[in-house]
């Protein structure tokens, strides 16, 4: 075997190895993404706070106002963070 073939063999398995790693990443991406996705959905449907109270006006209101605190704990929280780098 000559040194070109070597080389050009060579080139060819660092060529196949670097695709096959942009390929893995790309895949892994994708694949995080859709388990995130699928875990998301998972956690709307077992964790949702008023899944048996969808008749009572009075448990869709209490969900709500836990909901809603959450979301107030979490902007006051990342308010007090961006004050506190600046």
């Amino acid at each position: 075997m000559t040194a070109e073939a070597s080389d050009r063999r060579d080139g060819n398995v660092i060529d196949r190895h670097r695709s096959a790693d942009a390929e893995f990443v790309a895949w892994s991406d994708h694949h995080s993404k859709e388990e995130r996705i699928h875990q998301a959905s998972v956690a709307q449907i077992e964790d949702h706070p008023d899944l048996n109270d969808g008749a009572s006006a009075l448990a869709q209101q209490r969900a709500w106002s836990r909901r809603h605190a959450r979301e107030r704990r979490l902007h006051d929280s990342a308010l007090s963070q961006l004050r506190h780098e600046a």
